[in-house]
């Protein structure tokens, strides 16, 4: 038994000194509780409106003084609202800045024990200077977070000469380009890409690049969605915010990009605002070339045949699109109606132009040892057309509204095209291939959505959402024939197909908000059906699945600077139709691929926990753990099929999981420098379930600096300096790579005119090197982007009266053709 002389034996003081020390802490807790008595339990809110345009103002600075002019507290404004809590009773003044806009001082406030006082609207009037004159060049903060999602800030860096969303995105923690110019985050290419809360008419990596950074107000990265999303999507949802100014009168963009790649994108965007009415329309054109360097070493055994095969060479890609778009926004409350009109033509190309050394044996006798010339080619070209509706009906003042929305899509022309060709030395034909998938789609999704206001921080929100994909295609193939010296159609090849997916979802979320604790929950349940009819044998499927996906996310605010944030979400990534044929196609005369009519869903566990700092002088500091668990990995497994030929199948390989932590800090050592890290440190594991795979973990990272330097008033320069790590593969490992990017941006014509011109990779340093294995094959690929890669952009804004100035980030990343290979 512990008595408190025996506890003086063990202390390094004697016991009077003790009691004199005790004594001090219970006078320095009354006092303390004292102090806290003294409660700090009041809060002053309010909303804030441009004067003009009556939207809600972003990113403005609240500032709490008392009547000797000390600064009490301050917050920035999100969405047009801001509340400062924690106040004690006495009276104070609320001034509002936001560069650009005269500054908002009230009168003085007399604010009560425990009071939370709802201040009136505050309307900020834009500084005369800049009025339909100048382009305002407020600076804005590079990532906002929310309880459920980041927002990075267009404008926050250094343009990115021909920049698109790729490159915003690619300047924070966790996004990286793959060696075919894809993009990913934190390991997956699984995310949903938005447009203004709808969904893009392209995909992936080509939607994010279709739409010029000139264009971008912010970027949404949803890395763990709430039950109100489709629970499509491993890493989330990205939901691209476009400019909209709605100034009265007739306002506009224009951007001009090219490469010395031969690369090129143009995109206008005109408003017209009048009364309740806003009309718009644009377009967008875009090239984007990538090139690289390929050589890889092939060795495949099967049946006795022993196959190696050198490939030196060129690989190259050509994304284009051409997208024009339409709309009318009407206000006039309590009724909001949208309608807008997409439609244009999209195509994927990639090729490769190489020299093969092939040397092949039977039982050590060679059978083959010759040089051959190879070209190969993909395209897959859509012209589509996409119709948007949304109408909003508010009941109440409190807040509660109905909605309604639909997009419909129809792709009235879809050809993917494959080409393969083999030439001896002399010039004659050896061997070749052309497949031919005809197709077209309807794409269907709507939406009825139902807000139920407890108060102005607490509502219900439930709907109903339906989902359909609907394709009817046909694959024909024809081979070389060295006899008839012509391509012949293989008819017992053909493969006409129909394929449609339906969705049925239900979900319900409750949002709160209890003092500093904010709470975001929801269920949501998807029936889904899937149909596949196909002429191969045994391959027609008519399957069925209901899943629950929950989700949660918990906020709570240390302090007006320090911030702790939770989420939770379960995911899933269904196969797609082309995961599905059950057919095969080239890539090039060596390597062929095939679907899985019999792949399953993956399904996902992703959390994250969160803390954030914001110093008053701006400096920032953001860490992020995050786990995800993934059930029925999909991969291609690449295996030898015939000598010197290799087939990638798509199987589910077996389950991963994912272990990071994220951070993101920001300080300005000098007044015309500022410098952003960012790093993302996470350990993967695989466990396999196939035998073709092996069980494998690695710990893996990705560092990039950017510097910003503030030359003149008109003119910057920023330099990025990017580390990314190793990784590994269900069947091999990639290296890991770094590279530098610089870039200068000068501004003319009272801002009004900006010139940019960016030198990618300036060291020359970007490599990408791969090995995989199996028992039947080995193969090495090193892969080297082409030079110089230089970027020039010209952005012009006119009648802007609410623009703000452009600042992308500098690197898209390091981009390599033919990683797949």
């Amino acid at each position: 038994m512990c008595t408190l002389n025996s506890l003086f034996k063990y202390l390094p003081m004697k016991k009077n000194t003790f009691i004199i020390s005790f004594l001090s802490l219970f006078i320095f807790d009354i006092y303390s509780i004292t102090i806290i008595n003294d409660r700090k339990d009041a809060s002053i809110s309010s909303v804030v409106y441009d004067s003009k345009t009556n939207n809600p103002i972003d990113f403005a600075d609240v500032i709490i003084n008392d009547t000797l002019n000390n600064i009490i507290n301050s917050t920035q404004i999100f969405n047009g609202n801001f509340t400062i809590d924690k106040l004690n009773k006495g009276f104070y003044y609320v001034t509002v800045k936001l560069l650009g806009y005269e500054d908002f001082k009230s009168n003085l406030i007399e604010l009560k024990e425990s009071e939370n006082k709802v201040l009136p609207n505050i309307f900020l009037n834009q500084e005369e200077t800049s009025l339909q004159e100048v382009s305002v060049t407020a600076d804005k903060s590079k990532v906002v977070y929310k309880i459920d999602r980041k927002t990075i800030n267009a404008d926050a860096s250094l343009v990115a000469s021909g920049g698109t969303a790729v490159d915003v995105l690619t300047s924070s923690p966790s996004f990286r380009i793959d060696a075919d110019g894809e993009i990913s985050f934190r390991g997956s290419a699984g995310f949903l890409v938005y447009i203004d809360g709808k969904q893009s008419p392209l995909s992936g990596t080509q939607a994010l690049q279709q739409i010029s950074a000139a264009n971008i107000e912010d970027i949404e990265i949803i890395t763990t969605p709430s039950a109100k999303y489709k629970s499509d999507g491993d890493v989330g949802i990205i939901n691209i915010k476009t400019k909209q100014n709605k100034s009265k009168g007739f306002s506009g963009i224009i951007n001009v990009a090219a490469t010395t790649l031969g690369g090129w994108n143009t995109d206008v965007l005109f408003n017209y605002q009048k009364k309740n009415s806003r009309f718009f329309w644009g377009f967008d054109g875009s090239e984007v070339k990538s090139k690289s360097d390929f050589y890889q070493i092939k060795n495949t055994i099967i049946d006795n045949y022993n196959t190696t095969s050198i490939a030196d060479g060129t690989r190259h890609s050509n994304k284009v699109s051409y997208i024009g778009n339409l709309g009318w926004e009407y206000n006039y409350n309590p009724h909001h109606l949208l309608i807008e009109l997409q439609a244009g033509d999209a195509k994927n190309k990639r090729g490769g132009d190489m020299s093969y050394y092939e040397h092949r044996t039977f039982n050590d006798e060679i059978l083959n040892d010759n040089v051959y010339d190879s070209h190969d080619r993909y395209c897959n070209e859509k012209k589509l057309g996409q119709l948007y509706t949304e109408y909003t009906y508010k009941i109440n003042d409190r807040g509660d509204k109905f909605s309604i929305n639909g997009r419909l899509r129809h792709d009235w022309y879809a050809l993917e095209y494959t080409e393969s060709n083999l030439f001896e030395e002399s010039g004659k034909r050896f061997e070749g291939t052309r497949g031919y998938e005809d197709e077209y789609h309807w794409d269907f999704d709507g939406n009825m959505i139902y807000e139920l206001y407890f108060d102005k921080n607490n509502f219900l929100e439930s709907g109903y959402q339906f989902t359909s994909y609907s394709e009817i295609g046909d694959y024909n193939i024809k081979y070389w024939d060295r006899q008839e010296v012509d391509f012949i159609w293989q008819d017992d090849l053909r493969a006409p197909f129909y394929y449609r997916r339906q969705i049925h979802s239900l979900y319900s979320m409750y949002n709160g908000k209890y003092g500093n604790f904010e709470v975001n929950g929801g269920l949501r349940g998807d029936y889904t059906l899937d149909r596949l009819y196909i002429s191969v044998p045994g391959a027609n499927r008519n399957i069925k699945r209901f899943n629950i996906f929950p989700s949660l996310h918990l906020g709570y605010n240390l302090s007006s600077n320090h911030i702790l944030s939770f989420g939770y979400s379960y995911r899933t990534n269904r196969p797609g139709i082309w995961q599905l044929e059950p057919y095969i196609t080239y890539e090039d005369y060596y390597t062929k691929k095939i679907g899985n009519p019999d792949i399953r869903p993956e399904y996902i566990h992703s959390f994250e926990l969160g803390y954030r700092w914001v110093s008053e002088k701006g400096n920032t500091f953001n860490l992020t753990a995050y786990y995800r668990d993934r059930k029925d990995v999909t991969d291609r497994i690449r295996i030898a099929y015939e000598p010197g030929v290799t087939l990638d199948s798509l199987i589910n390989a077996g389950n991963d999981s994912s272990l990071g932590l994220e951070a993101s800090a920001k300080t300005k050592p000098l007044n015309c420098w500022d410098i952003t890290f960012n790093a993302d440190l996470y350990h993967y594991k695989f466990k396999s379930n196939y035998v073709g795979c092996s069980n494998a973990s690695n710990t893996s990272y990705a560092v990039s600096m950017i510097n910003n330097f503030k030359l003149t008033k008109t003119a910057k320069m920023q330099f990025d300096a990017n580390l990314v790590g190793p990784s590994i593969l269900t069947q091999g490992k990639e290296k890991a790579y770094c590279y530098f990017d610089l870039a200068f941006k000068k501004q003319l014509l009272n801002n009004k005119l900006s010139l940019s011109l960016v030198a990618h990779d300036i060291f020359k340093t970007a490599r990408y090197y791969n090995t995989r294995s199996n028992s039947s094959l080995n193969f090495i690929t090193k892969i080297k982007p082409k030079y110089p890669n230089f970027a020039l952009s010209v952005t012009y804004l006119f009648n802007l009266s609410g623009a703000k100035e452009q600042n992308k980030a500098v690197s898209s990343g390091a981009s390599f053709e033919g990683k797949d290979f």
